[in-house]
């Protein structure tokens, strides 16, 4: 093998090792939000804190940019027009999730979002033409196992069947809304951009979008009243979730898809839930048999094709 072929070989390892320690602190930090965002729903309406996380998001990760990059990285380097429709792409991503599980039962959304993987890779195909990875069908299949025991294990417990109610194809549409998202985070920037300053962009652009569609829905009786006193545990978990899953966890996933690909982020996607079972048991919720056994399906799906992708 020449020096440089064997130079190639290191750096797409680098690349997989470091894309998957990515994928998974960026899982860790979903998986968090979770739980801590059910506490938050009991003193925030939905569509109220959407945009303030935004706010949070966005100004936690411009301070890292300015540390890191100096404050003229804070500037937007990309047009206007792809600013504002980048922001549009993650705003509606935010919009729909939030209408979607309004209008869905818990047990259904979480079968829905279990084919995840399926759409993002379908989204992926039609959008850039990037060919199915190899191994990409066995891990599916895994994770798809995984989830539906997990589900199963769900339902029994909660007492619920599926229920169709309407907005089981906005859940399919966050996850595609997510993936063009992440494409466009990818595409729209020039190769020397950090990962941080496009999650700090998004972000912003986001934060315009969010409080017009707040302002609208409130307008027109879909949003209730802001909570303008809440108490200082909600404002201080409203601040955990913001910085470190919805802007942390942003820039993390923009670092697990420039180095190993959108098509396994969307397994490690799969493996959020398996993340929110285990730090739920900080608050005293602890996990069923089946999710235990369903979490170790997933990630067993997940890990086989990391381990493929390091093998190749």
């Amino acid at each position: 093998m020449s020096v440089d072929a064997a130079g190639g070989v290191r750096q797409a390892r680098r690349a997989a090792w470091v894309g998957m320690g990515a994928f998974l602190v960026t899982s860790m930090f979903w998986g968090a939000n979770l739980p801590l965002t059910t506490v938050l729903l009991r003193s925030f309406d939905p569509f109220w804190l959407t945009p303030w996380r935004l706010v949070l998001a966005a100004a936690a990760l411009g301070a890292v940019v300015c540390v890191t990059e100096g404050y003229r990285a804070l500037r937007v380097e990309i047009s206007w027009a792809r600013f504002l429709l980048l922001g549009l792409s993650i705003s509606l991503f935010f919009i729909d999730y939030v209408v979607a599980l309004r209008h869905t039962n818990t047990v259904t959304a979480a079968a829905v979002m279990a084919g995840g993987p399926i759409y993002a890779v379908v989204t992926l195909r039609l959008i850039t033409g990037t060919p199915v990875e190899r191994g990409f069908g066995v891990a599916l299949l895994l994770t798809l196992i995984g989830s539906a025991v997990t589900i199963y294990g769900q339902a029994s417990a909660l007492g619920r069947g599926f229920v169709l109610m309407g907005g089981e194809p906005l859940v399919a549409l966050s996850i595609v809304l997510w993936t063009i998202y992440s494409i466009l985070a990818q595409r729209w920037f020039v190769p020397a951009t950090s990962q941080l300053r496009r999650a700090y962009t998004a972000s912003l652009g986001a934060v315009i979008w969010l409080f017009l569609f707040w302002l609208v829905s409130r307008l027109t009786g879909l949003a209730g009243p802001p909570n303008l006193a809440p108490s200082a545990e909600a404002v201080l978990w409203m601040v955990f979730t913001a910085v470190f899953a919805t802007g942390l966890g942003n820039f993390t996933w923009n670092i697990g898809v420039s180095r190993a690909g959108l098509a396994m982020g969307s397994l490690w996607q799969n493996a959020v839930p398996v993340f929110g079972v285990i730090i739920a048991t900080l608050f005293g919720i602890y996990p069923l048999v089946e999710q235990v056994v369903g979490g170790l399906l997933v990630m067993a799906g997940v890990l086989y094709m990391q381990w493929r992708k390091l093998r190749a």
